[in-house]
């Protein structure tokens, strides 16, 4: 029982943390699982050199989707 025990508290605690660097890094992942950024391959456009760019814009996005977008954008403008 203490392994299924340290299993759970491990993945309570780590969760936050990949959901928040999932969030943080949309690029960097390809169609993942996650419960509050899901990025999949419909939120990403193709820019001139060929590279994977996040929309701008997307009506379907949560509220924090939407907040990480923006900040994506604030720092590649």
């Amino acid at each position: 029982m203490h392994v299924l025990e340290s299993y759970f508290m491990a993945l309570v605690l780590f969760q936050p943390i990949e959901e928040l660097y999932t969030c943080n890094h949309p690029n960097t992942i390809d169609n993942n699982q996650q419960f509050l950024c899901n990025w999949v391959d419909r939120d990403f456009i193709r820019n001139s050199n060929g590279d994977r760019v996040l929309k701008k814009y997307n009506q379907d996005d949560n509220f924090i989707k939407a907040y990480y977008r923006r900040k994506y954008w604030s720092r590649n403008d």
